[in-house]
């Protein structure tokens, strides 16, 4: 039914003020029950039949509509608006932004997606088993493990960036961003750090074998053992390797045992190299050399603070990884 006209409402309440029921006025007008119970609290309620003031025009969807959009955008989160309206049938009268308006207005918004290792049943109950065996230890304890990790240090050439500047003034060196010839310059780097903040950065071949990882744990474990120390590293090839494990056994290593595979989330380490990364992305290096001495320096300007943080959070990691099973975690 349209919009009932204001002769048609007046008269509603002309005929309830004269005692007449809501069924026979609707009988007698043809309009509902339930149109004329609304016009009847409406006037009771405000003293008027009028509509109140609306600003814009009146939205298009029902909400049946907007349910079906919901429910289409929660089944496939990784749906853009543009394929959620045309799943839906939306497009044929509104447009793309009538779909993203219902989805924020339902709480459903756009967003990167966070990457996360992919993880098999095997591996989800592995971490699971890891994360039991050591529940119980405090943050105390967690202070004598040195995490360790590779990463690479990138610095590519970013594709787009927004500039202000005046007209016929593009090509002017002020205005211009600079790029770099072959896809910038990388530096592949080895880390570890130790409960009380200390830290050690070695510069590494790009591709690590098991020779080439002794001798960057000869360097970079110099300062941070001593008679308490527990070392974590992961099951890359070159440490899992058979010389490798004999050379830590010479040394007399204790070692953080069955360290569960695709677990960075669990690794405080892989939490410091996103703050590096982010520091080494303010510079503008200009070789691969630059880049290391950048990175080095960056790294050492980091407060022992952040890394005392993130072994207070190795309690939590384990919790949260209990909470869901194994699944992969927020940090």
């Amino acid at each position: 039914m349209g919009k009932i006209s204001e002769n048609m409402r007046n008269t509603v309440v002309e005929k309830m003020l004269s005692g007449k029921s809501q069924s026979v006025t609707g009988k007698e007008l043809g309009i509902c029950q339930s149109t004329v119970r609304a016009i009847w609290i409406k006037y009771t309620n405000t003293g008027s039949i009028l509509d109140k003031f609306r600003s814009g025009r009146p939205c298009i969807t029902t909400e049946r509509e907007k349910r079906s959009i919901c429910r289409i955008a929660k089944k496939n989160p990784f749906l853009t608006a543009r394929q959620v309206g045309t799943e839906n049938g939306l497009l044929m009268k509104g447009s793309i932004d009538t779909v993203k308006r219902v989805l924020r207005n339902s709480g459903l918004f756009g967003r990167i997606a966070a990457q996360k290792p992919l993880l098999n049943k095997i591996q989800i109950k592995n971490r699971l088993q890891w994360c039991k065996s050591y529940s119980g230890w405090r943050v105390i304890d967690w202070k004598n493990v040195i995490f360790s990790d590779e990463s690479k240090i990138q610095r590519y050439p970013e594709s787009k960036r927004h500039v202000r500047r005046p007209i016929n003034k593009r090509y002017d060196s002020k205005y211009t961003m600079k790029t770099v010839k072959y896809g910038g310059y990388s530096v592949m780097v080895w880390g570890a750090i130790k409960g009380d903040g200390s830290r050690m950065l070695i510069r590494c071949p790009d591709r690590l074998d098991s020779v080439s990882y002794q001798s960057v744990l000869d360097c970079g474990l110099t300062g941070l053992l001593d008679d308490e120390s527990i070392f974590m590293h992961d099951g890359a090839p070159c440490h899992r390797s058979r010389s490798t494990v004999t050379y830590l056994e010479g040394r007399k290593i204790c070692l953080l045992i069955d360290w569960p595979p695709q677990s960075p989330d669990l690794n405080p380490i892989e939490n410091l190299w996103a703050v590096l990364k982010k520091k080494v992305a303010k510079h503008v290096p200009t070789s691969s050399d630059e880049l290391w001495r950048i990175t080095e320096q960056e790294w050492h300007r980091i407060n022992d603070d952040v890394i005392v943080r993130l072994y207070e959070s190795m309690p939590q990691r384990i919790k949260l990884a209990l909470d869901c099973k194994g699944l992969n975690i927020k940090y």
